[in-house]
């Protein structure tokens, strides 16, 4: 076996074996950016229409190191970046912006500018990030640990 000098150096006898996630924004951990929902849509857009990333990069101007930083980015984009890749994708500019984190979501019919709050069953099942087989075996550990507490609990 063949060890990299840094491992032989140190006196390590294993190898690390990496292999690439074809779903790195699921892998990567929790942390979203302020845009992810307008990062989501765009990807999403782009699926669609079937068109590349050049060709959005073509069509905006928008660099992909723009767009990619949308999904962990700690600020909004300028509104030169949202307009333009909404006006491409042909998404309203005021939901756009407002994914993008640059305006508030509307108040709801109660006057509050909260939404609902979903368990954690129906945040699973809504979001779009995770596989049907995702989904399933988080479905499963909720079970684990509902029965875990209802057991503590008697």
């Amino acid at each position: 076996m063949v060890m990299p000098p840094d491992l032989r150096q140190a006196g390590r006898g294993y190898v690390r074996i990496v292999l690439p996630c074809y779903n790195m924004h699921v892998t990567q951990g929790p942390e979203r950016g302020v845009a992810y929902d307008f990062w989501w849509r765009v990807r999403t857009e782009l699926d669609a229409r079937g068109w590349t990333e050049d060709e959005l990069r073509s069509r905006t101007g928008v660099a992909r190191t723009t767009v990619d930083r949308l999904q962990v980015g700690k600020r909004p984009p300028t509104a030169r970046v949202v307009n333009a890749l909404a006006e491409a994708l042909e998404i309203d500019l005021t939901e756009a912006h407002r994914l993008a984190g640059r305006t508030p979501a509307p108040p709801s019919p109660g006057g509050e500018n909260q939404s609902p709050q979903l368990s954690a069953r129906e945040a699973i099942l809504r979001d779009r990030i995770y596989t049907d087989q995702q989904k399933k075996a988080m479905l499963e550990l909720l079970d684990i640990f509902d029965q875990a507490n209802r057991r503590r609990q008697d």
